[in-house]
């Protein structure tokens, strides 16, 4: 059994590669193309002029047996908050070299909450591309000597209407789309497992509610440049069901912007302390 001490010194190199059809297959599974006119939307989906979403970064360095290595079972490990910050835009194709890391761990009733940081870089040029931080809910696990608390919140909107609200659509098929890049758990596909987990049928994926909510902040702030968008964050709140449309409300401060998602048909905030760092055009 790990430590606190261990818990908190695990650290792990690897070198993961990925080409233009995963850049693509993401796009399609946060919600890019389903506008089939709209050119901008095409820059993701097509080989001509690829675009990457700043949130791709999540798949290209995702590594869950990090934290599966713990003991820690796979159906009760739950994604609670996600955050990104970019220094180089993604490549189309690429061999990474990542670094992920244990930052924190906290104490809860229901299990323990561990913060991990993974480090981006191209191994080509040794540029470094992005640091991600991720925050787990891991159910009925626990390490002695882990202090009770949470992970701290990262931002709060303003106590004000929002500026803008702007809706996205979600795929009936999205879950079956986004699970084809590694998040294979029956939740996502199966109706009978979802309802045994308590939901109402399949679930999507909470980093591609996340994406999705990406893709309508690159959108509205960005003008769909993804060059501009400098950091990304969420806590995730609520699932989403797959054929929902999101309401996204962003409020604007100088070049940040503050947003919440929610479920238009449950009026549920499916993601909170959404946050945006946007660079000039």
């Amino acid at each position: 059994m790990v430590t606190y001490a261990e818990l908190i010194g695990r650290k792990r190199e690897s070198t993961p590669s990925y080409d233009e059809e995963k850049v693509m297959l993401y796009a399609l599974g946060v919600g890019l193309g389903l506008d089939p006119l709209d050119e901008q939307q095409l820059e993701f989906v097509t080989e001509s002029a690829l675009q990457v979403l700043p949130s791709f970064a999540t798949v290209a360095a995702w590594d869950i047996g990090f934290t599966l290595e713990l003991g820690i079972e796979w159906s009760k490990l739950i994604h609670a908050a996600q955050h990104i910050e970019t220094f180089a835009p993604m490549p189309a194709r690429a061999q990474l070299r990542t670094t992920t890391r244990t930052l924190a761990a906290f104490k809860k009733r229901a299990g323990t909450f561990i913060v991990n940081e993974t480090d981006v870089f191209d191994q080509q040029t040794d540029n470094r591309l992005a640091r991600l931080e991720s925050v787990s809910l891991a159910r009925d696990f626990f390490v002695e000597g882990t202090p009770e608390g949470s992970p701290p919140k990262r931002h709060a909107h303003p106590q004000r209407p929002a500026d803008k609200i702007v809706s996205i659509e979600t795929s009936p098929q999205v879950a079956l789309i986004y699970r084809l890049l590694g998040g294979r758990s029956d939740i996502h596909s199966s109706p009978r497992a979802a309802r045994a987990q308590g939901f109402d049928g399949p679930i999507i994926h909470g980093l591609s509610t996340w994406g999705h909510a990406c893709h309508a902040l690159l959108r509205s702030e960005c003008g769909y440049d993804s060059t501009r968008m400098k950091s990304f964050s969420a806590r995730f709140s609520a699932p989403v069901y797959p054929g929902e449309r999101l309401a996204v409300s962003i409020w604007r401060a100088d070049k940040e912007a503050f947003f919440e998602v929610t479920s238009e048909s449950r009026d549920v905030v499916v993601l909170s302390e959404g946050h945006t760092c946007v660079a000039p055009p």
